[in-house]
């Protein structure tokens, strides 16, 4: 239980049910074994972290207090050691045991408390955060409504008025092709396995209804016959990375990746948008952070 006096919490109903567990659940527990080959922009980067703590810094000023209540949605590390205003505290969920008990830091600069529990019921009593902070939370939600049903929540635990920053993974306006993927792939034009596996990703996704699912990209990138050691060697790319895509394979989890604007039409149900930063790094049109807050 989350005791009243940090956040005002009431007993932790989710927890029952939130535990990852079923082929689902193997999905995070084996991505949280190899979290440290796994790299930008699939996780935050300097840039990344950078404009966070500044949307962060510009909550704390409008807020005026110097005792903020904070959320992080996952267990990011990049997000929970950046540096966060003097006072503040902050809650970590996740609905996986094995990424809270491998990936969360154990020391950070804010005083962290571990909630194992779904996003979409969070164990919070209405009113109770002056900040939210995610990265790619979209992203591994399997559908629209799930969409829809973060916001509202989050809108729920949040007081009026404050604030939500989050950094999305969004389709471009005109879906590439799978054949242009691989083409780049060939010609050495894109700089990390990472950047590969999400335009490839992208690349298959058909709509916010279905999403993708994750052992489609497998397929797709073992039907195409690439040797992933004479691509790590040709590229100059760590082969643990490249092997990072085995995760996928039998998976059943689906991502989607909806476009900035659908992005955009979801959260103005229940947030106001203050600013949006596009980072300069390859990929950074795909992955916007967004500063917004919580509708009256």
């Amino acid at each position: 239980m989350v005791g009243s006096e940090t956040f005002g919490a009431g007993s932790c109903r989710a927890t029952r049910s939130a535990g990852a567990s079923g082929p689902l659940g193997d999905h995070w527990q084996r991505h949280a074994l190899q979290w440290e080959s796994v790299g930008p922009p699939l996780r935050p980067g300097p840039e990344d972290v950078a404009i966070a703590e500044r949307m962060v810094d510009r909550a704390r000023c409008h807020e005026g207090s110097e005792s903020m209540r904070n959320a992080l949605l996952g267990v990011t590390p990049e997000l929970v050691g950046m540096n966060w205003p003097t006072g503040s505290r902050l809650l970590s969920v996740d609905r996986s045991r094995r990424m809270i008990r491998e990936i969360l830091p154990r020391r950070a600069a804010a005083p962290v408390t571990p909630i194992c529990a779904s996003w979409l019921d969070m164990p919070l009593v209405n009113d109770c955060l002056d900040c939210v902070i995610g990265d790619g939370c979209f992203t591994v939600l399997e559908n629209v409504e799930m969409h829809r049903r973060l916001w509202h929540e989050l809108h729920r635990v949040l007081r009026p008025g404050r604030f939500l920053v989050i950094r999305l993974f969004v389709q471009p306006p005109e879906r590439e092709s799978v054949s242009a993927v691989f083409d780049d792939l060939a010609a050495g034009l894109i700089g990390s396995f990472h950047v590969f596996k999400w335009r490839l990703a992208m690349a298959l996704h058909d709509n916010l209804d279905e999403g993708v699912c994750v052992s489609d990209i497998w397929g797709h990138w073992a039907s195409a016959g690439v040797n992933a050691e004479s691509l790590a060697t040709r590229l100059n790319w760590p082969i643990r990375e490249v092997r990072t895509i085995e995760v996928y394979r039998g998976s059943p989890a689906r991502y989607t990746f909806p476009t900035l604007e659908q992005a955009r039409k979801v959260l103005a149900e229940c947030f106001d948008e203050l600013a949006c930063h596009v980072p300069e790094y390859e990929l950074g049109d795909r992955c916007p952070t967004l500063l917004l807050a919580a509708r009256d």
